[in-house]
C-alpha cells in the first residue's frame, strides 16, 4: 500500500510539473512587449501559411529562447528593425549554405553564444573532431531540431539515432552495434537519475512549505543537482562510461535524500 502511495505521488509531481511547465510557456501576451519593435516577430507572429513557417514561429514562441529574449535574427539573420519583407529578409541565408549560421558546421559556433558549456563538450569530443570536416558529422541540429523543439532524450531513440551511423548495413563505418546499445543504457541512467532528482526536489519544497527543517536535505540537493549537470553537459562529449558514473552518483544521492524526506514528511 505504501509503496502503490509513493508511486502515485509521484506520477503526481511530474504531471504538474508538466502541466505547469506547458502553462508557463503560454505565458502572457506582455512577454512579447520585449519584442515589439522586432519586426521579425510581429510579422512572423501573423504568419499562418505556409503551415511549416507558421509551426516554426510556434516552436519559437512556446521556447526557452524567447523567454531569454532570443528573437528570430539572432539565428537566421535579417534586420528586425526593417518593415519591408524584401529588405528584411536580404540577410536571410538558408541553412545548406555554409555562410548562414544554421548551416550544420556552424551552429556550435551560433549555438555556443549563449551555451558554452554543452557546446564546449560537444566540439572537444574525438566524435566530432573526427567528423567535423565530411559531411556525416553530427551537429546541435542533430539531436536538438528546430529551437529544440523536439530533443532525443528517449532512450529507444537514442539508439536508433546513433545506430545510424554505428549499426548500418553496408553503411560507411564499420558495424559498432555495442555503441548504440550502450547510448540507450547511458539514456536510461540519466533518464532515471533526472526523475529521482524531481521527486527529492519536489519533497524539499513540500517540507519547506510545512515549515519542516529539510535544510540538510536541501544543501545536499543543491550537490546533486551539480552532478546531474555535469552529467548531462558530459552527454555532450559522447564519454559514456563517464556520464553513466555521473548520473548514477546522483541518482543514489537523490534516492537517499528522498527516502529521508519521505519520513520525516510522514509518508514512509
Amino acid at each position: 500500500m505504501l509503496k502503490r502511495f509513493s508511486l502515485f505521488i509521484f506520477a503526481v509531481i511530474v504531471m504538474s510539473l508538466t502541466l505547469r511547465g506547458n502553462s508557463d510557456a503560454l505565458g502572457s501576451q506582455e512577454d512579447l512587449a520585449a519584442f515589439k519593435d522586432n519586426a521579425c516577430v510581429t510579422c512572423h507572429s501573423r504568419v499562418s501559411s505556409p503551415l511549416g513557417m507558421s509551426n516554426r514561429y510556434l516552436d519559437w514562441h512556446l521556447s526557452a529562447h524567447k523567454d531569454k529574449g532570443v528573437a528570430c535574427d539572432k539565428c537566421h539573420g535579417g534586420d528586425p528593425s526593417i518593415r519591408d519583407e524584401k529588405k528584411a529578409h536580404a540577410a536571410v541565408l538558408g541553412p545548406s549554405l555554409l555562410e548562414s549560421r544554421l548551416h550544420p558546421m556552424k551552429l556550435p559556433e551560433t549555438c555556443g553564444a549563449c551555451h558554452n558549456s554543452v557546446v564546449t563538450s560537444f566540439v572537444g569530443s574525438k566524435h566530432y573532431q573526427r567528423l567535423k570536416d565530411s559531411s556525416i558529422g553530427p551537429s546541435c541540429s542533430t539531436c536538438h531540431s528546430h529551437m529544440a523543439s523536439n530533443v532525443i532524450r528517449d532512450p529507444d531513440e537514442t539508439q536508433e539515432l546513433c545506430a545510424r551511423c554505428h549499426d548500418t548495413l553496408n553503411g560507411i563505418i564499420p558495424r559498432r552495434p555495442e555503441i548504440p546499445a550502450k547510448a540507450n543504457e547511458v539514456m536510461q541512467s540519466i533518464k532515471r537519475a533526472n526523475s529521482m532528482v524531481i521527486w527529492a526536489n519536489s519533497l524539499v519544497d513540500e517540507g519547506q512549505k510545512k515549515k519542516i527543517d529539510v535544510a540538510a536535505e536541501a544543501e545536499q540537493m543543491k550537490a546533486v543537482r551539480q552532478t546531474m549537470s555535469e552529467a548531462k553537459v558530459g552527454w555532450h562529449a559522447f564519454n559514456l562510461e563517464a556520464v553513466r558514473a555521473k548520473a548514477d552518483a546522483a541518482f543514489e544521492s537523490a534516492l537517499k535524500v528522498k527516502d529521508r524526506l519521505m519520513k520525516k514528511l510522514g509518508y514512509a
